[in-house]
């Protein structure tokens, strides 16, 4: 004869066994895991090379779109090289960013330490990543299935309120930064189709400045003549 409480005690019995299995199924890293596996992946490459987008927003105006690759080398080297507009050209050789528009012909050089550039913001890419100390009140904010670290600047010292960083939860890789500036500008990059420690040539880091180019030197007065 079956037990009269044996249904409710099979059924005590597999919500038991649900409850079990539903942390390892449900739970979600932990701010604390979020930013500790963005950190290692990027400050455990050597080399990185990915395509991206790149749009400027101000003021309800239409937006500035341009695209291209980038190539970044430990430590602290990077280039930005432009697609659209063809021949737009950004070198970081780990001490200096030489910026070169072909619209005017002009290179501007500057010490990368003082740019408020935010491809130099992108520096932290070079595995100097340090989430922790380069952003205040970092927290989790998902918006529309998308994954979303969310980061403020320091107060007197960044040109930017807000960062948000959209990773793919898998790999934790970037896929989108949109950086709020304090003058209502609103710059957002596009990564797609990574390569990790890929072999980069050196000579992709130093900078030749183009025929006829007028160099506009904004550096440092102890680096004029170098």
């Amino acid at each position: 004869m079956r037990h009269k409480y044996m249904p409710a005690i099979a059924l005590l019995v597999c919500i038991g066994v649900a409850l079990l299995g539903a942390p390892a199924a449900a739970q979600q890293p932990s701010l604390g895991q979020v930013i500790s596996k963005i950190e290692f992946h990027y400050n455990s490459l050597a080399t990185l090379q990915t395509q991206f987008e790149q749009k400027v927003s101000y003021m309800g105006q239409r937006p500035r779109i341009e695209r291209g690759t980038v190539y970044v080398r430990r430590p602290q080297k990077m280039r930005w090289e432009y697609s659209q507009p063809e021949g737009k050209l950004l070198v970081g050789d780990g001490e200096l960013l030489h910026m070169y528009n072909p619209m005017t012909n002009q290179v501007r050089r500057i010490d990368l330490s003082q740019s408020g550039d935010l491809r130099a913001l992108l520096s932290f890419l070079l595995g100097r990543l340090r989430m922790e100390r380069q952003f205040r009140n970092l927290r989790l904010e998902p918006s529309g299935g998308r994954h979303v670290l969310v980061g403020e600047g320091r107060p007197g010292r960044d040109p930017y309120g807000r960062v948000e960083f959209t990773y793919d939860p898998q790999t934790y890789t970037l896929l989108h930064i949109k950086v709020m500036g304090h003058d209502e500008t609103v710059t957002e990059f596009t990564f797609e189709k990574e390569r990790v420690n890929a072999t980069l040539d050196l000579s992709l880091f130093t900078f030749r400045a183009p025929a006829g180019a007028e160099v506009l030197d904004e550096s440092s007065p102890s680096r004029e003549g170098q």
